[in-house]
């Protein structure tokens, strides 16, 4: 009696498996190094955000208001330093390399501008990656530096 051979044998299956996972290793690798510096761009931009956000708030009611960072995140306060918002968290890996006194607090003048110009650097620990946010004191306004 002959056996019909219908199906795979287990080292056929073992041998596409193992293949498999060696087309995964740099497909993983390049999407999470992706993944985190799509951290980093979006932490950037919501400092942005909730930069404009204090800005326009100080010209609407007419009071500073501050943005005080530490090493979790940050948090925006009035002028009689009562919290605005929650606080807001920076995503895991993403920390404030460098600041300079502008952002020791940000604070944000009725008229619109800033107390002092200055910088933040935000740093991506696990990839190396790193994103410089510029405020201008006299327009009161933050962008990217490329």
């Amino acid at each position: 009696m002959r056996w019909a051979k219908n199906g795979l044998s287990i080292i056929e299956i073992l041998i596409v498996l193992f293949i498999l996972a060696l087309l995964m290793v740099p497909t993983t690798t390049y999407v999470l190094k992706y993944h985190q510096s799509a951290l980093l761009d979006s932490a950037a931009k919501e400092i942005i955000e909730i930069a404009n956000f204090a800005r326009e708030s100080a010209v609407n009611e007419r009071k500073a208001f501050y943005i005080v960072f530490d090493e979790d995140g940050f948090v925006v306060l009035r002028e009689n330093r009562d919290m605005v918002d929650k606080k807001h968290h920076f995503p895991e890996h993403i920390r404030i390399k460098d600041k300079s006194d502008g952002f020791s607090p940000l604070v944000f003048n009725p008229d619109g501008t800033a107390k002092t110009g200055g910088y933040l650097v935000l740093a991506d620990t696990a990839g190396k990656k790193e994103i410089r946010i510029i405020l201008h004191n006299l327009t009161g306004r933050c962008f990217i530096s490329e």
